[in-house]
């Protein structure tokens, strides 16, 4: 199951060996970052370079995805929760701050309503909090269905257009690149899993309200995927929680303008209490 990674990123965890979802780097507070659908890791690596020299980024595939290629798919939301949990729970030995981008934004929330333990801070990146419309969920189950025949795929490059602002599609350089990239490695059965666990997910909007640790809601101000109102629209439900605007960016403002992105995530990481290790290092 999965793959080991060798690479020069490559921290604690990496020696796990196969099987292992995670690309790790840096010491400190834990920062995961869970990516959206149907993309992995490599959303996340501008982030991975500019946090990881005060905090543990850890870069978390999701079954099927990315270094997790292998991993046995769910098809529910609840499926991918207690993966999640029962992957990274042993691993974190503090609560971590977690970031979410769109499918993992739910993830993170559906975390959260039975983990919040896990929680110093969340950040919610082009997402929403409401289920799928009946159109939509329509829509989601129908690609799904097609893509059971082997012979079926994603358009990769539909799917890349519709992630990202049109001046990033139009400039075609290196972001559209690797966003078509890693589109085409989506294997179907991660992509089926995951359109299932969308669809079906329920109204997630009742956990925002217990959401009591500081919270930051982000989202591209050109998202055509999720529109600006949707993400905006958890801040009235947020206890704790401001938001801004990535500009110039679609659904994919971690790379996208990953300095603006970056830099936002910074600004909450540095309001937090001051952190301290445990006094046992996790496993």
């Amino acid at each position: 199951m999965g793959r080991e990674v060798a690479s020069e990123e490559a921290g604690p965890g990496l020696e796990r060996g196969s099987g292992w979802p995670v690309v790790e780097k840096g010491r400190g507070r834990p920062v995961v970052f869970l990516h959206g659908y149907p993309l992995n890791h490599a959303m996340w690596e501008p982030q991975l370079k500019a946090l990881s020299t005060d905090h543990r980024v850890i870069l978390f595939d999701l079954p099927g995805f990315g270094v997790a290629q292998d991993w046995p798919v769910p098809n529910s939301l609840s499926g991918f929760v207690r993966i999640v949990y029962r992957t990274l729970a042993p691993h974190l030995g503090t609560p971590a701050v977690f970031v979410g981008h769109s499918f993992g934004g739910y993830l993170a929330l559906a975390l959260f309503e039975k983990h919040p333990e896990l929680f110093a801070a969340l950040v919610l990146t082009d997402t929403r909090s409401e289920a799928d419309s009946v159109e939509a969920r329509t829509k989601r189950l129908a690609t799904a269905r097609r893509l059971e025949n082997p012979a079926e795929h994603l358009d990769a490059e539909e799917l890349t257009r519709s992630l990202l602002a049109p001046a990033t599609w139009e400039a075609a350089g290196p972001v559209v690149g690797k966003v078509r990239q890693v589109v085409r490695e989506a294997t179907s059965a991660a992509v089926i899993g995951s359109l299932r666990a969308i669809a079906y997910r329920g109204d997630l909007t009742p956990v925002l309200a217990t959401v009591r640790v500081p919270t930051l809601v982000l989202w591209g101000t050109e998202d055509k995927l999720i529109p600006p109102s949707q993400s905006q629209a958890m801040l009235e439900h947020l206890p704790n929680a401001i938001g801004a605007g990535v500009p110039g960016a679609g659904h994919l403002p971690s790379l996208e303008n990953p300095q603006a992105f970056s830099r936002a995530i910074r600004e909450l990481l540095d309001r937090l209490p001051a952190y301290e290790a445990p006094a046992t290092p996790p496993p």
